[in-house]
Formats: C-alpha cells, structure tokens, sequence
C-alpha cells in the first residue's frame, strides 16, 4: 500500500507504466499550456480553490467537489482563478511518451515529456 498526503511540503507522485498522477497546488492566476494526452485519459478532482477548465473550446468554472474527465486526444488547460490557491488531485492513464502534445498559440503542436518526479512511487 502507498498513501500520499495532499499536506506534504514536496508532493509526491504516483509514476508506473500503467498512470500517472498525484496532487498540486497552483497559486491564483497560474495556467497551463493548451494540451491533449495521445490515447491516455485524464481526471482532475478539485479540492480547494476554483479552475477555469477549457475543453475542446468550452470553459467552464469549477471548484471544490467537482470532477472533470478528459477523453484521450481532448485538448484542455486549466487556469488558477480567484484569490486562493487552486487544490486539485489529477490522474492520467496510462503514462506513456508523449506525456503531452501541446497546440501553441499559432496552431502549431509540439510533443513534450514531462521530467520523471523525483519524489515518486511505487
């Protein structure tokens, strides 16, 4: 068994073959990069906070006690809104390379590896 700890002064991450995954804490106004996962879906649970989630075009604001489920290949980002820091727990499956395909302003996309956490399990 592992258990991770939301409170944890360097979060750490779960990172096998089969996922991805873990909590963050971003400060108010910080925002993501326009991006998809190639065939691997992702799920973000929000804690604390609230997130202007964009999907496929569509925004929407979402807070504490809400979930939102990306299909694979949905391209999203989210943005820290509001006065408080945004609290989420987030899981991509399964974790393979690309870890993201990025859409940049000008329409163009790119593939991008996320660096491996080194505070992870299993």
């Amino acid at each position: 068994m592992y258990v991770l700890r939301q409170d944890e002064p360097e979060p750490t991450s779960i990172w096998t073959d089969r996922m991805r995954g873990g909590y963050a804490r971003w400060e108010p106004g910080f925002e993501c990069d326009y991006h998809c996962h190639q065939d691997a879906e992702e799920v973000f649970v929000f804690l604390a906070g609230q997130c202007e989630i964009t999907v496929e075009g569509e925004t929407r604001l979402c807070g504490p006690g809400e979930t939102v489920y990306t299909t694979p290949d949905q391209r999203h980002k989210l943005k820290a809104v509001g006065p408080v820091p945004l609290e989420m727990f987030l899981v991509v499956a399964p974790n393979h390379s690309p870890t993201h395909t990025i859409t940049r302003p000008d329409g163009s996309v790119v593939n991008h590896d996320r660096t491996v956490p080194k505070k992870r399990l299993p």
